[in-house]
C-alpha cells in the first residue's frame, strides 16, 4: 500500500535514522534489540523524503510512505535499483557453510585475478572493492552496503566477486535479488544455534542461497558431497542438472585422491571429467583440499580455464588467521594461528598439523561469550583429543563472565593433559615457552582478529603479534644464553685450554 506523492527525488537510502539526510528514503527494519519503526518520526524530522516500512502510514507523518510485507527484502531491492543493479555486471560466487568460507573466498579471488578476471572480495577478513581494501564490518554486510560495494567494484573495473554468505545474512535477506553465478556449500556443523535454535533451521537458512540459484536460468551449485548436510542439499537440487559435488568420495564430480602433505604444502590427484590432474598448493590439511576443490569448481563455473586454475593454485596466498604460520625462522618448532571456533574446525585444524608429524601438539583455545553455550564442552573434547597438551583460556568473553565460560568448556575434558590460564596473553606465553624442538603450537579461536571483546569494549589483541613477540623474546634469550656459553668457553680456553690450573701446574696429563 502506498500513500503520499511518490514523484519525489531520492538522494540516498538509510536504515539507521541517525544517518538520514534530507532527500533520503528511510527503511524501517525490525532488529533483535531495536525496531526501526520506532524511529520513523525521527527520520522525518531529519528530512527523510520517503518511508518504507512494514506498518501503514499514520496521520502524524505526511511524508510519502510505502507499506511493504518485509522491510529487509524491500531494502535489498531498493538499494539494488538505487545503484543501478551493479550485480548484473559481475560474475558473483556466494560461499556458505560453517567452515571454510574465508579460505575459499581468498582462493577464488586469487584464481580469478590470476586469470585476468578482476575480482572483488567480501568476507570476514576484509573487503576488496577492486584494489581498494577496507576493513570488514560483518562477514556479509547489510544489503544496502552490499549494493554500495558492488557499485564501487563495478566502477573499479571488477568483473567478478567472491562473497562469503552467512546464515544470518540469508535469513535476513541481505543478498536478496543477487544473481549468483555460483554457490558453494562447504559443510554444516554446530554453530550459531543461539540464533537459529536448531541445526535444521541453520541448514534451511543456508539452503536459501541454493534456492536462489535454482530459481535462476543459470548458475552452478558446488556442494561438498562428503558432508551429510551437503548430500541432502545436493539431492534436493539434483533435478536442476546444475549440481557439482566435490570431496574424497567416489561419487564426487571433483574428487581428490592420493593426498600428500609436507611443511611446504599439499599435493593431490584430482579426478574430474574423466581425467586426472596433479594439484599442488601451499596450504596443508584435508580441509584445505576441500577448499581447493570448491574454489576450482567456482573458477570453472565463472569461465576460467580449468587447467589454468589448477596451475595457479601453486601460488595461492596465505589466508590471514587460517592455519597461518607465525614462527620465527630460528625456531625448531612451529606456531600456527587459526580461526577455529567450532568443534569441527578444531578437529580439522589439529588433524592438519598432526599430518606434519610433530613431536607434540600444544593447543591454546577458548570459547566466545554470548554464543551457543552447548558447543563449549564439545570444543574442549575436540581440543583434548587432537592435542598432547591443551591450554584453555579466554577468547572474546563479550558480556559474559570469563570464569563461567571456562567452567562450561572444562566440562568436556576427560583426561589430565590440560591446564586453564584465563589470561590469553599468559596462555600463549606458556605454550611457546614450553614448546620443544619438533613441537607444533596451535593458537585457535580468533585467527585474523586484532581485538579481544570484553564487556562491550574491543581491546587491541592479535594472537599473531602476541605470538611473534614471545617468539622474539625466546629467540633473544636463547641468543643471550649462547653468548654467555661462548664467553665461558673463551674464559676456559684463555686459562689454558680448559684444563684445571692445578693439573696444568703439575704438568697436567698422566704420570
Amino acid at each position: 500500500m502506498i500513500s503520499g506523492d511518490l514523484n519525489t527525488e531520492i538522494t540516498g537510502i538509510a536504515y539507521d535514522s541517525r544517518k538520514v539526510k534530507p532527500g533520503f528514503a528511510f527503511v524501517a527494519l525490525r532488529g533483535t534489540h531495536v525496531d526501526g519503526h520506532d524511529y520513523i518520526v525521527k527520520a522525518v524530522e531529519l528530512g527523510a523524503s520517503a518511508i518504507i516500512a512494514e506498518s501503514p502510514g499514520g496521520h502524524e507523518v505526511k511524508t510519502p510512505w510505502v507499506h511493504v510485507p518485509d522491510s529487509r527484502v524491500a531494502l535489498a531491492l531498493t538499494a539494488a535499483a538505487f545503484y543501478d543493479f551493479p550485480a548484473r555486471e559481475l560474475a558473483i560466487a556466494g560461499i556458505t557453510g560453517t567452515n571454510g568460507k574465508t579460505t575459499i573466498g581468498f582462493l577464488v579471488h586469487h584464481l580469478l585475478n590470476k586469470a585476468q578476471m578482476r575480482c572483488g572480495l567480501l568476507g570476514t577478513v576484509h573487503y576488496d572493492l577492486g584494489g581498494q581494501i577496507i576493513a570488514a564490518t560483518h562477514t556479509t554486510p547489510e544489503s544496502l552496503e552490499i549494493q554500495q560495494h558492488l557499485a564501487t567494484m563495478r566502477a573499479n573495473g571488477c568483473r567478478a566477486l567472491a562473497m562469503e554468505v552467512s546464515s544470518h545474512a540469508l535469513h535476513q535477506h541481505r543478498v536478496h535479488g543477487i544473481p549468483f553465478k555460483a554457490a558453494v556449500f562447504t559443510n554444516l556443523t554446530q554453530d550459531h544455534l543461539d540464533y537459529h535454535g536448531t541445526l535444521e533451521n541453520y541448514f534451511e537458512a543456508k539452503s536459501m542461497l541454493f534456492q536462489t540459484v535454482a530459481a535462476q536460468t543459470a548458475g552452478k551449485m558446488i556442494i561438498n558431497g562428503d558432508d551429510g548436510w551437503g548430500r541432502k542439499l545436493a539431492l534436493r537440487f539434483d533435478s536442476t542438472g546444475r549440481v557439482v559435488t566435490y570431496g574424497f568420495g567416489v561419487s564426487c564430480a571433483l574428487r581428490a585422491v592420493n593426498v600428500r602433505y609436507d611443511a611446504t604444502g599439499t599435493s593431490f590427484g584430482l579426478e574430474a571429467k574423466g581425467r586426472e590432474y596433479l594439484v599442488r598448493m601451499p596450504l596443508v590439511g584435508d580441509f584445505n583440499v576441500y577448499n581447493a576443490l570448491a574454489a576450482l569448481g567456482v573458477a570453472e563455473a565463472v569461465g576460467v580455464n580449468f587447467r589454468e586454475a589448477i596451475t595457479n593454485l601453486k601460488s595461492a596466498p596465505q589466508v590471514p588467521g587460517r592455519l597461518e604460520r607465525v614462527s620465527e625462522d630460528q625456531e625448531r618448532f612451529q606456531v600456527y594461528v587459526d580461526y577455529a571456533h567450532t568443534p569441527d574446525a578444531i578437529i580439522n585444524a589439529l588433524k592438519a598439523v598432526r599430518a606434519l608429524r610433530p613431536s607434540r601438539i600444544i593447543t591454546v583455545f577458548g570459547c566466545g561469550g554470548d554464543r551457543d553455550r552447548s558447543k563449549r564442552p564439545l570444543m574442549a573434547r575436540a581440543a583434548e583429543q587432537g592435542s598432547d597438551i591443551c591450554i584453555l583460556t579466554s577468547d572474546n568473553p563479550r558480556t559474559e563472565d570469563p570464569k563461567q565460560i571456562l567452567k562450561d568448556a572444562s566440562a568436556g575434558f576427560s583426561g589430565k593433559n590440560h591446564i586453564e590460564i584465563m589470561d590469553r596473553r599468559e596462555a600463549i606465553e606458556a605454550a611457546i615457552s614450553n614448546a620443544s624442538p619438533g613441537d607444533i603450537v596451535v593458537i585457535a579461536g580468533k585467527g585474523h582478529e586484532d581485538y579481544q571483546d570484553i564487556q562491550g569494549v574491543k581491546h587491541p589483541f592479535d594472537d599473531r603479534r602476541i605470538a611473534h613477540g614471545f617468539l622474539r623474546a625466546r629467540r633473544d634469550a636463547m641468543g643471550q644464553q649462547r653468548l654467555e656459553d661462548q664467553r665461558l668457553r673463551d674464559e676456559r680456553e684463555q686459562g689454558g685450554g680448559g684444563y684445571p690450573h692445578d693439573e696444568r701446574d703439575r704438568g697436567g696429563g698422566r704420570r
